[in-house]
């Protein structure tokens, strides 16, 4: 029979073993919404994980086109065990910087091996557990709102049939295009939800760290591509 101290200590044991394995298998979950109404936007983009003790929220408050240009107005904010953060920042992409982006995605892949085999086994693990989109289109000419109307069912299903081919769907998409012919009008609202298992993100990052050719230069590739984009 084993001692009073040391049944004690394999109960502890036992119990951090089963806190553990309770929190990898605790789904991250994302959570994605837009709308658009005229010029007026609203991106929000929520990452809960650990039973809500991590999140993170960033808001897109406005999309300006200015020119050549894309200027974003973003508010971040996280909570990591119960301490609070938030960032405020105008950011603008160009035609400069998202070729800059491109070529760092291109370094970053190369010093990868096989990278777009670990991106489908990983998205292969995440649930899509809800998918809206709806949309309301008008030119002010019947014509014109037909093949709008058409072309944005097109996209929409498009979409869903490419995105049915890497992650589970695990409830019926919901996606509307309702044609506005009396005037020039465009709105649209999309919502979505996904989780995917604290432990298989985990070891989707050790994948992605083993898949890297050179370590050093790999790990610094990705860190640009990730924070300096």
């Amino acid at each position: 029979m084993i001692g009073y101290p040391y049944s004690w200590v394999l109960a502890a044991g036992l119990i951090i073993v089963l806190f553990l394995l309770i929190i990898l298998i605790s789904p991250v979950v994302i959570q994605g919404q837009m709308r658009r109404d005229g010029e007026n936007d609203d991106i929000e983009i929520k990452f809960k994980a650990v039973f809500g003790l991590l999140r993170y929220k960033l808001k897109i408050r406005s999309v300006d086109f200015s020119g050549k240009a894309i200027r974003l107005h973003e508010h971040l904010m996280g909570t990591s065990i119960g301490m609070s953060s938030k960032n405020e920042k105008n950011d603008e992409f160009d035609t400069h910087r998202v070729m800059a982006g491109i070529e760092k995605y291109k370094r970053a892949a190369a010093l990868t091996h096989n990278l777009s085999h670990w991106a489908k086994q990983t998205l292969a693990k995440v649930r899509l557990e809800e998918w809206k989109w709806s949309s309301s289109v008008g030119t002010g000419d019947a014509m014109w709102t037909a093949m709008a109307t058409g072309l944005l069912w097109s996209v929409k299903t498009t979409t869903l049939g490419v995105l049915s081919q890497f992650v589970k769907l695990k409830a019926n998409p919901l996606v509307d295009v309702k044609p506005v012919y009396a005037q020039p009008c465009f709105k649209t609202e999309w919502s979505c939800r996904a989780k995917i298992g604290l432990g298989n993100a985990i070891m989707a990052g050790l994948h992605l760290l083993v898949r890297l050719k050179k370590a050093k230069e790999g790990v610094q590739a990705w860190r640009t591509l990730l924070f300096k984009v």
